[in-house]
């Protein structure tokens, strides 16, 4: 039975509930004898094409469960993109391949659940990520027919670590067979969507409702695969696709998905499919708290799907299976969001509320970190730190909210990703909002005035433009490789001269200046 968990600090939604647009794992997995090559690649290959998406490339890793009686094996293979610090979104695609015993009576969804999760957790399974595990980043987990089963149990296990999972997602789910774990929603699952189908054709899965999710059944599947070709079974995985790659050209790499489809798959409200679906994913950043009922009266709501065990924003009800309370669990950074809205300025702090959770205080107390990213990769060392604290711990069975107020640079400007990150025990969880800070620099700075190079009584002088009381570093070199520091000026005007006294030491000098101190 469920049991309400409580959160420790009343929490007021003041904003849209975010999560990270990118730099996160998303992993596909198929069902009974099927594989990742037919339709899962050319979903993971559709998400960088869209509109949204915050860059141009990500990385996709192939990870094969086989083996057979107990005797599992992992295996892990870059199959696209460049390694996740090279990449400009920090997005990962892993297409789980357990085709190979998909067929093995003997082999159960908890038997391919149980090598998987471990793979999400190890700190050397991928090399060239650097010992940090793939749950560092959110986790989006969807799987087809069996492949639901397959999820729920990943999802179950992550939880008996103490790991959340951002977003489930289910098509058509199948736990029926092969001593399948019955499909569940757990406790530490954030937001879980279901897809499914119940035309009765003769010998085709059907797939059911499951309780925790945004339910949305499909009642118009025409025209897509065919009987002899998994029929509609199939049709809820493309029609989901359908989701991900938007336009008439759409192709799930077995069939199109034609505009008449569109006309009659998806209900008015999703848009011919640009509302629906995929458009409650990280990277899509839909409404997932919404009462709306997209696909009817035989459907739910959407915020039907959001975790309730505890009052994250959706209210409070028993809607999610407990988990047993972990040895060692990890921290995490639930929600981040702002308080305010609008542009930003330098030098003005930031107020954030953020829920977090992690081992008590009497075990271990977490770090926050807040920084500032050009991108929304937090793997790739670019990030400017914005403030650090240490905050109370949790435990797994209650959520605390804190909220940090970082003080801006003042000669910040520019577009940011706000990235938070949560530090404890040699484990790290990272999470940020979903759509980047628009920040306006509160001091101009300081520049060489163009045309103002010149000599004076045999020095070389240039004219510095900036605001008073500024400290201004001038650099001089005579490459533009070897730049060292020659003058720091504190300027007593907003134009002020600068004249060189070893200028005439040199045949050519470059100079360039900036701001000698970060307020």
């Amino acid at each position: 039975m469920p049991t309400l968990r409580f959160l420790l600090q009343l929490t007021v939604v003041l904003s849209t509930v975010s999560a990270l647009k990118a730099g996160g794992v998303t992993v596909i997995t198929h069902g009974f004898n099927s594989d990742v090559d037919g339709w899962i690649l050319p979903m993971a290959q559709r998400f960088s094409g869209r509109s949204d998406f915050p860059g141009s490339d990500l990385t996709c890793y192939i990870i094969e469960i086989g083996g057979s009686d107990g005797a599992y094996t992992t295996t892990v293979n870059r199959v696209d993109g460049p390694p996740p610090d090279q990449s400009d979104t920090g997005e990962i695609v892993v297409k789980l391949d357990w085709s190979s015993i998909s067929t093995a009576g003997a082999t159960s969804s908890t038997d391919v659940a149980i090598p998987a999760a471990a793979a999400l957790l190890s700190t050397t399974l991928i090399p060239e990520n650097g010992g940090r595990p793939l749950a560092e980043l959110p986790l989006h987990l969807l799987g087809h027919s069996r492949g639901s089963s397959v999820v729920s149990e990943i999802a179950r296990l992550l939880g008996a670590e103490g790991v959340w999972v951002d977003h489930m997602t289910l098509w058509d789910p199948v736990d029926s067979t092969f001593g399948d774990a019955t499909i569940g929603v757990w406790e530490n699952v954030l937001f879980a969507d279901n897809y499914y189908q119940q035309f009765g054709e003769f010998l085709i899965p059907q797939g059911r409702s499951v309780a925790g999710c945004f339910n949305r059944k499909l009642t118009n599947l025409s025209g897509g695969y065919g009987y002899f070709s998994g029929g509609n079974h199939s049709d809820v995985h493309a029609w989901y696709h359908g989701t991900v790659e938007l336009g008439p050209d759409a192709n799930d790499g077995n069939i199109d998905i034609t505009n008449s489809m569109r006309s009659t798959w998806y209900a008015s409200a999703e848009s011919s499919g640009a509302t629906g679906g995929f458009h409650y994913s990280r990277i899509a950043g839909g409404d997932r708290l919404s009462h709306a009922r997209p696909g009817g009266s035989e459907s739910g709501q959407v915020s039907d799907g959001y975790n309730r065990m505890w009052d994250l924003g959706g209210g409070v009800s028993a809607n999610r299976n407990s988990l047993p309370t972990p040895v060692d669990p990890w921290p995490n950074l639930i929600i981040a969001r702002r308080s305010t809205v609008g542009s930003l300025t330098g030098g003005e702090t930031f107020p954030l509320e953020i829920l977090y959770q992690s081992e008590t205080s009497s075990v271990g107390d977490p770090t926050l970190s807040l920084f500032l990213d050009p991108d929304p990769n937090p793997w790739n060392g670019n990030e400017i730190l914005l403030s650090s604290e240490i905050l109370n711990g949790s435990g797994f069975n209650s959520i605390l909210t804190t909220t940090p107020a970082p003080l801006l640079p003042a000669e910040i400007d520019g577009s940011f990703f706000l990235l938070a990150r949560i530090h404890e025990d040699g484990r790290t969880r990272y999470l940020s909002l979903h759509e980047p800070l628009q920040i306006t620099a509160a001091i101009p700075t300081p520049n060489i005035v163009p045309g103002s190079l010149r000599f004076e009584s045999g020095l070389f002088t240039l004219t510095i433009n900036g605001v008073p009381g500024q400290q201004v570093i001038v650099q001089a070199a005579t490459t533009f490789s070897n730049w060292q520091s020659i003058a720091t000026l504190t300027l007593e005007a907003s134009v002020q001269d600068y004249s060189d006294p070893d200028s005439g030491d040199f045949d050519r000098r470059f100079y360039r200046i900036g701001l000698a101190t970060t307020p």
